[in-house]
């Protein structure tokens, strides 16, 4: 097994994830680990953005089998740590459901902590799995981002800065739901052009998407075309919409069939460039997290990490 002829695994553990269930869980999963005979070191993140940090120092002592315990964001935030130590070889990635949001588990039918889960750890199949690398405008200057899941602008960058301006956490994908409706009739779809190789477009968009995995907001699958092994982003783009008409397409965001809806473009691309063109401002996020605003460049990095699944 990798992992153990490499001698030892590393953690970073997210206790506040699942409303405080990481935390509860995590002395369970040590003792089982232990008794199996894995050998593994730990660092528990204290704030947003700490698991970048754990992860970059982690991968500068060379461990060679990284895991995440938490949602979609620690798992997030532990690969850009382990992208920005600037590894050799791709490196090897688990994780360990316990999350609010687990789109990107979802995709890949990662277990939650039980039997199963152990088994999986236990068989250790790897596939080299693509990565997003996007640069967009932080605090006033430009910044990047490393993306294992889904990219969202427009509506999408304008939803989540919503919720993590809220002092009260999502507890599940219906409240999340709830609070992309509620905030929908506020929204003013910004003018923009969206250029790829050998395409553009430019008008008023609601959202665009660009995806390695299917889904995102809580089961949302805006890019029900995106293969995370395959050649390019899936990349869905919806123009302007009342937002009436944008509630009434809502059974679209989940059966995967958003291509046969009238106001949206489904391609395929490495490579593709957002930006304004009018006054308003289009905001970004990846992987659930706020980044900033565009111009935002996103670009395909294949067989970026190795996943276990």
């Amino acid at each position: 097994m990798p992992c153990r002829m490499n001698n030892r695994l590393f953690f970073v553990v997210n206790p506040a994830a699942g409303n405080g269930k990481a935390k509860k869980l995590w002395p369970e999963v040590q003792s089982s680990l232990q008794s199996k005979g894995w050998l593994f070191d730990f660092v528990e993140t204290t704030c947003k953005g700490d698991g970048i940090r754990i992860a970059r120092e982690a991968a500068a002592k060379n461990y060679k089998c990284y895991l995440s315990i938490g949602g979609d964001g620690t798992y997030h935030e532990m690969i850009n740590g382990l992208m920005q130590a600037g590894l050799s070889t791709p490196p090897t990635t688990f994780l360990l459901p316990v999350g609010t949001g687990n789109d990107f588990v979802r995709q890949h039918k990662i277990p939650k902590w039980g039997d199963a889960w152990l088994q999986m750890l236990e068989r250790f199949q790897t596939k080299s799995h693509n990565l997003g690398f996007l640069s967009y405008v932080g605090d006033h200057q430009k910044e990047t981002r490393y993306f294992i899941n889904v990219a969202g602008l427009f509506y999408d960058g304008y939803i989540v800065r919503a919720v993590t301006l809220r002092k009260k956490p999502i507890r599940s994908s219906v409240q999340y739901l709830i609070l992309i409706l509620k905030f929908l009739f506020r929204y003013r779809p910004p003018k923009g052009r969206i250029s790829w190789p050998g395409g553009q477009m430019e008008g008023a968009y609601y959202t665009a998407n660009i995806g390695i995995c299917r889904y995102s907001g809580g089961g949302m699958c805006f890019v029900p075309h995106a293969n995370p092994f395959g050649d390019g982003f899936a990349v869905t783009v919806s123009k302007k919409m009342h937002p009436i008409r944008v509630l009434l397409s809502t059974p679209y965001f989940y059966n995967g069939k958003v291509a046969r809806h009238g106001k949206i473009t489904c391609l395929e691309t490495e490579r593709i460039l957002i930006e304004p063109t009018g006054e308003e401002e289009i905001l970004v996020e990846a992987d659930g997290e706020y980044l900033g605003k565009a111009p935002c460049e996103l670009i395909l990095k294949k067989k970026g990490f190795l996943l276990v699944c």
